[in-house]
């Protein structure tokens, strides 16, 4: 699906709006190309329609705002298909045949290795919502939410000071770097504190069935289960390790996937009272989160969770970046203007995001746990 938006900016108009970097730009349409690769389909659809949908009502909301001026945006949303050969063809096509100045994703880590060294090759900025660390893959590529590692320190944090895990177990996506990056971050810091790891079991996206998984974490003598995966995979193994007699005084810690719609539906009663950290949490207090909310929840017809809330942020940080860009709007000032956010008003963490040296922002996380079948801050 394609979406053109105009807006004005008489500092563009005034400068013609004379593109450079391969980037093709008529002077009478005054064009940037935004690609969106999205999980709109598959196993990762759960984190890549709300992202898509957060996206819009950024763009919704710049539309009507004006502050881009007669800039008008082409944005490309196309579906991956959660697949990794799917997303490297079309970021191949955003980078190449469309000449995006900026792309925004694609939704998840697997596809994000696979792709991205596309984009670092042919000097198109990137802004990924994808949970691992992607910024190895090269200098053209951002992270548009913090790192497995820093967002898994609140966890870690509020559990050992309230719950005081002694032994754990800890099951993740073997074939998912951010899950594994996750669990690294929480396991970590317990074995620093002293915390025994009792097992550490994998298993891979495409499974389904855990009842051997779920009868082994049943028997072992552990008071804190951590699960890194996806939500739906989540809820399935909460439901299954419980349906195998898992003990309710087994605490269920996991990752932001599980502050999602898609946990709750699959999960049902069997996930009330795990606990997680969030990059976003619902109830946030502040005016931008309430304006969010309420235009979210007007259009889908449900409240946002946190990939509606990360695709959002990922679409003003490049808003942010355009502006920064200046007149010429080439790759390289986009890129520039990517690294100047510093303190942008967001509906993350604690309201203020800022692009480290790095590529990454800090913006501070939620720790949240279900409580009456919705997120709640623990």
């Amino acid at each position: 699906m394609t979406i053109r938006a105009l807006f004005s900016s008489p500092r563009l108009a005034a400068a013609g709006l004379v593109l450079a970097g391969g980037l093709a730009t008529p002077a009478a349409a005054q064009e940037v190309v935004i690609g969106v690769p999205a999980a709109l389909t598959g196993q990762f659809a759960f984190a890549g329609v709300p992202n898509r949908n957060g996206m819009q009502i950024a763009l919704e909301q710049v539309q009507a705002s004006g502050e881009l001026g007669p800039l008008k945006l082409k944005v490309l949303f196309e579906d991956t298909g959660s697949d990794k050969n799917q997303a490297t063809t079309l970021i191949t096509r955003f980078s190449e045949y469309d000449k995006a100045a900026l792309i925004l994703g694609p939704t998840s880590s697997v596809e994000a290795f696979a792709a991205l060294p596309v984009a670092q090759k042919n000097g198109t900025p990137v802004i990924s919502g994808a949970s691992a660390d992607v910024t190895p893959v090269g200098d053209w590529i951002f992270k548009a939410t913090a790192t497995p590692v820093t967002i898994m320190q609140a966890l870690a944090q509020r559990a050992l000071a309230d719950l005081k895990p002694k032994k754990v177990a800890y099951v993740f996506n073997r074939d998912n770097d951010a899950y594994i990056a996750q669990k690294n971050g929480l396991r970590d810091a317990f074995v620093a504190a002293g915390v025994a790891t009792v097992a550490e079991e994998t298993i891979v996206g495409s499974d389904s069935d855990f009842t051997a998984l779920a009868t082994k974490l049943a028997s072992l003598d552990i008071d804190t289960l951590v699960i890194s995966t996806t939500a739906e995979l989540s809820a399935n193994i909460i439901i299954q390790a419980k349906q195998a007699g898992l003990s309710d005084k087994v605490r269920i810690l996991g990752t932001p996937s599980m502050a999602s719609a898609q946990f709750l539906k699959v999960g049902g009663a069997a996930v009330e009272g795990t606990i997680f950290v969030a990059d976003y949490f619902l109830g946030g207090e502040n005016a931008l989160n309430k304006a969010f909310v309420e235009a979210y929840t007007k259009k889908y017809n449900t409240p946002p969770d946190v990939f509606a809330a990360i695709g959002y942020t990922q679409f003003y940080e490049a808003v942010t970046a355009l502006k920064a860009a200046g007149a010429t709007l080439d790759r390289e000032a986009i890129r520039k203007g990517i690294f100047s956010i510093k303190d942008m008003p967001t509906i993350l963490g604690d309201g203020k995001l800022t692009i480290t040296e790095k590529r990454t922002p800090v913006y501070g996380g939620y720790v949240l746990t279900v409580k009456g079948g919705k997120l709640a801050l623990l």
